[in-house]
Parts: C-alpha cells; sequence; structure tokens
C-alpha cells in the first residue's frame, strides 16, 4: 500500500515535469499497480510521473518524451542500421506503439531512458529483419578445439537439462537485472555505456552485470544439482563440473537469449 508519504513523492515526481498535468489519485493509482516486489525508493518516480501522463494523454508529457528520448532514436539504432531514412522510419512505430500499448508496460524499476533504447533496438531489428524468430537461450554451441574435454562432453550429454535450468532462472531475474544484460548484451554497449544509460558509474554498472551474472551462476548450477540430486555422488556430474559447465556456457547463452 502506498502510505502518507504519498503527497512527498508525487509532489517531487511532479516538480521534475513543471508543465506536466497528472491528477494525483491517477499517479497514485498507477504507482500502486506497480509496487508488486519492490519498493516505493526503487522506483523511478520521476520518469514513471512521466509516462503515467503520456498514457493519459497530457501533451505536455508527450513533447517531453519526444525531445528527451525518442530524438535519440537515431543514435540508439545506428549499429542496426545508421541510415536517418531508417531511424525515421522506427522512431515512428516506436512512437505508435508506445502511444497505443507500450508504455503502460513500463513499471519505473530502470530509467525510462534505459527501457527506451532497449524498444527501440527491438523495433529497429523488427523492422529490418521482420518478425524475429524466437531464440533457444541457451542451445550449446559446438566446442572449441581448446576446450576441456570433460566440459565439451558435459555440453553433449547434459544440453537439455542445461537450457531448461538457464530458461528457469532468467525467468526470476528483477527488471533491473534484465535491463542491464539486455544493454549488455542486446545492444552491445560497454560496461561505461550502460553506466551513463542508467546515470552511475562505470564501477557500479560493472558491479551489477557482475552481481546478475554471478546470480545466475550460482541458480542453474544448484538448479541443476537438485535435478540430478547431486550431493557430491558418483551417479552424476559433480557440483565441481556443473560450475564449469555453467561458467562456459554463460555468456553464449545470454547473448542468444537477449540476441
Amino acid at each position: 500500500m502506498i502510505g502518507l508519504l504519498d503527497t512527498r513523492l508525487l509532489e517531487s515526481a511532479a516538480a521534475a515535469h513543471p508543465t506536466v498535468k497528472l491528477k494525483g489519485e491517477v499517479f497514485a493509482a498507477h504507482v500502486r499497480e506497480r509496487l508488486e516486489g519492490t519498493s516505493l525508493d526503487k522506483l523511478h518516480l520521476e520518469d514513471l510521473y512521466l509516462a503515467c501522463a503520456c498514457i493519459h494523454g497530457d501533451r505536455a508529457a508527450w513533447r517531453i518524451l519526444d525531445k528527451v528520448h525518442l530524438s535519440r532514436v537515431r543514435e540508439f539504432v545506428a549499429r542496426v542500421d545508421s541510415s536517418p531514412a531508417f531511424a525515421d522510419e522506427v522512431r515512428q512505430r516506436l512512437a505508435e506503439k508506445l502511444l497505443h500499448e507500450k508504455l503502460a508496460l513500463y513499471t519505473g524499476r530502470g530509467p525510462l531512458g534505459g527501457w527506451i533504447r532497449v524498444a527501440a533496438v527491438r523495433e529497429a531489428q523488427n523492422t529490418r529483419r521482420g518478425t524475429k524468430h524466437a531464440v533457444d537461450p541457451a542451445d550449446v554451441a559446438l566446442a572449441s578445439p581448446e576446450e576441456d574435454p570433460e566440459i565439451q562432453l558435459l555440453k553433449r550429454k547434459y544440453a537439455k537439462e542445461f537450457k531448461d535450468a538457464f530458461q528457469t532462472v532468467l525467468a526470476t531475474l528483477s527488471p533491473d537485472e534484465r535491463n542491464v544484460l539486455r544493454l549488455h548484451y542486446l545492444d552491445g554497449l560497454t560496461i561505461e555505456e550502460v553506466g551513463k544509460a542508467y546515470r552511475v558509474s562505470r564501477a557500479t554498472a560493472a558491479r551489477w552485470i557482475a552481481d546478475a551474472k554471478s546470480r545466475i551462476v550460482a541458480e542453474v548450477q544448484s538448479t541443476l544439482q537438485k535435478r540430478f540430486g547431486q550431493k557430491g555422488g558418483a551417479k552424476g556430474p559433480t557440483a565441481e563440473s556443473l560450475l564449469a559447465l555453467v561458467r562456459s556456457q554463460l555468456d553464449m547463452s545470454l547473448r542468444k537469449h537477449f540476441g
């Protein structure tokens, strides 16, 4: 529930956009719907206020969204196609989707600019290549000749189990964890660029990415161990072998999932 802090939070968010008009009860309801699993201090309330006002048709809010965020679409999609005509098409298509449905999906758990950047790149890829086909997030590639023979064997023998565990763990990531991994693996942003998107230091961005990856490794390994009923016995792969397998597959699997 949103408590007595509502008025102060609303006033603070609204103060960032003085030309935008949004009823307090409308914004409070919008925030309440997005509070599950998090707390108010974790939400980007100024961005959420702007998004909510856009959803409710405030023209000043849309002008801000267009000037601050949609104006950067050409920069966002340059790695997909750097032509101005392509960027203009993506910008128009994205604006229509934001207006009609997509902006309502923004939860405020990450900065609006980073969220729109991810949406723009996805729209660019769909515009250029047509509708994306689903990608199996943990398809196991052929091992390189230099790879440990034991890891090669584990990849072949436990490919399905790894894929299932990987999918299960990815589904539990928080929106912030997914967003920073998307920026890094889908957009190809460097750690420094991820930091700029979130307006944090390079060290903070690096820690976020490292923490997300460490969590995935630990939870995939744990899921696999439970799957095999492995407590260090001889019937299945050892905990050390599973850890080596997960680490060897992590970056490749994340690229395929977010790429």
